[in-house]
């Protein structure tokens, strides 16, 4: 029987993010302050009322530092998984947030689960990746409750398809930078944690929506 816990770790904050700039699949180191996020978020796992038995990152640098920080905190191995990756943003990667949410990025998501209209990964093919992933990652090691370290929209994303809402976009599955949300996954996928962050002093915590990200 396949483990009955996934957690999904946001990576902390990056230079991209306090730049305001949209990375997707582009490389953007962690900055100091996502350093701290990340080490302190490894410590409170610690205490965790569960066990995990491994680590799966993304293979991009911010996920991967952050994923290191946490596997040696709870002496786990560390694994590597492409499909764990940030969506591709196509046209827009590189552009600022401002520039992001004028061109309609987020809205025209929500509306249209295949939005592809930035030659970018539409929510339905980004949540598939992750969620094919997560699946290989499972069958991989049966029995393991295990903890994936990955990204905003890719986290979002294979939630929708995991807890089956809409839109797959999944806004409301935003999460703070080294935030923590875990999953049960038996009988039925519920959540037990969404988001939680109050382990980052609040000298550290940055908001997980983009200043340029118009709400409607």
């Amino acid at each position: 029987m396949t483990g009955s816990h996934l957690m999904f770790v946001r990576h902390g904050e990056t230079v991209g993010n306090s730049e305001q700039i949209a990375h997707g699949q582009t490389e953007s180191p962690l900055n100091d302050r996502g350093i701290q996020q990340a080490e302190h978020t490894a410590a409170m796992l610690k205490t965790w009322d569960r066990t995990y038995q491994r680590v799966y990152a993304s293979p991009l640098s911010r996920a991967h530092q952050t994923g290191g920080k946490i596997s040696q905190s709870l002496a786990l191995p560390l694994h590597t998984h492409d499909g764990l990756m940030e969506g591709f943003l196509g046209d827009w990667e590189g552009i600022t947030y401002k520039k992001l949410a004028e061109v309609g990025f987020a809205r025209r998501s929500i509306e249209d689960d295949d939005f592809e209209g930035h030659n970018g990964e539409s929510p339905n093919r980004l949540a598939q990746r992750m969620v094919s992933a997560i699946t290989e990652i499972r069958e991989t090691h049966p029995g393991e409750n295990i903890i994936i370290v990955s990204h905003g929209a890719a986290i979002a994303h294979a939630l929708s398809i995991l807890l089956g809402t809409k839109p797959v976009f999944g806004p409301g599955y935003i999460m703070h930078n080294s935030a923590v949300t875990e999953v049960k996954l038996h009988p039925a996928a519920a959540l037990t944690h969404l988001n939680y962050h109050e382990h980052i002093p609040d000298t550290l915590k940055t908001s997980p929506h983009p200043k340029g990200d118009k709400k409607k």
